[in-house]
């Protein structure tokens, strides 16, 4: 059984078991979402085309991250008008699991268990992160101690200047060193770090 959901303006086929990227999508990591736009819903001789969605059914899933696709460059000019003109777009998406689908009469496909999302970690123990730069952090994915530590500094710099100048000023040199003392679970020795530190840089 397979259903076509519409999300974001836009039209997936999808089967439970399956995960997938779609447009962003308002939730938490690890939250369970009911998509009630179900365009078709079943297989074969039983599929169901609604006018234009299915009454009764809907598609279940769990959300696994909240990131931002490669970035889009797009470049223009005009031969012989010195017009020249850059511009990039990264789009934010959401990657779901899909659980479970439900068809127009009540009955349920054999639900998946939903698989263990990443585990998500309080960023703002680090010294230098905020509530913002840490919402920036996990929409590029980055949502434990292990993946900050594991992260280059080049990439976090990266992270910083799409999210605006505002915060191109942040020096994310030591993050990673911090985060790798948190993963840990070393507090006594962050906490001596974090000490030597004024806004994430050394004084």
């Amino acid at each position: 059984m397979y259903a076509v959901i519409k999300t974001g303006g836009k039209q997936y086929k999808v089967a439970a078991g399956e995960k997938l990227k779609v447009e962003q999508i308002p939730a938490d990591i690890g939250a369970e979402i009911t998509i009630d736009q179900v365009l078709a819903v079943g297989a074969g001789d039983q599929l169901s085309v609604g006018t234009p969605l299915v009454a009764g059914a809907t598609v279940s899933a769990t959300v696994l991250s909240q990131g931002r696709h490669d970035k889009i460059r797009i470049f223009k000019m005009r031969r012989r008008k010195h017009y020249r003109k850059q511009q990039g777009h990264r789009q934010n998406y959401t990657e779901l699991f899909i659980s479970g689908i439900t068809s127009a009469n009540g009955s349920v496909t054999a639900e998946v268990p939903a698989i263990a999302s990443p585990a998500q970690d309080d960023l703002e123990k680090i010294e230098g992160i905020g509530p913002k730069i840490a919402q920036l952090l996990r929409r590029d994915g980055i949502t434990s101690f292990a993946q900050l530590a594991s992260t280059p500094v080049a990439h976090l710099q990266k992270v910083l200047k799409a999210g605006g100048s505002r915060f191109v000023q942040h020096d994310p040199t030591t993050w990673p060193e911090q985060a790798a003392l948190a993963a840990a679970g070393d507090w006594e020795a962050l906490d001596r770090l974090t000490g030597e530190l004024a806004g994430g840089r050394r004084k």
